[in-house]
């Protein structure tokens, strides 16, 4: 499956699903993320507490390094392409306006994926 790509590299229409639910939203691609990111407001729309998650992970942002929740969601969902029991860390990146976080490697390492710049695609296999 191929998706255009922009600069920087926006992958729209993302799903994510919990408990409650499914949300769609805009995430940047970034292989360099151990995780998937998404905002804590996305987490409580599809039905975790971020606030009382016990499992934390250290992240390294521009401000230093910080502790985030850290739990799996039910799915991620990139056009067709699926993958289940995904980890994913809640964090609110405010310089981040139009999307509401990372395509990280905790979804991408369960599939061979190109990234074409030249062309701007993003093709996950």
């Amino acid at each position: 499956m191929q998706l255009p790509l922009g600069i920087p590299l926006i992958v729209r229409n993302v799903k994510i699903s919990g408990p409650n639910g499914t949300v769609s939203v805009d995430l940047i691609l970034d292989t360099g993320a151990t995780f998937v990111a998404i905002s804590w407001a996305v987490a409580k729309v599809i039905g975790y507490d971020p606030a009382v998650v016990s499992e934390r992970e250290e992240i390294i942002t521009a401000n230093g390094v910080i502790e985030v929740p850290k739990l799996n969601v039910d799915s991620v969902t990139v056009g067709n392409v699926e993958a289940r029991d995904v980890e994913v860390i809640c964090h609110d990146m405010p310089e981040l306006v139009e999307v509401r976080g990372l395509l990280g490697l905790s979804f991408l390492k369960h599939f061979r994926t190109v990234i074409d710049y030249r062309k701007g695609y993003l093709e996950i296999l």
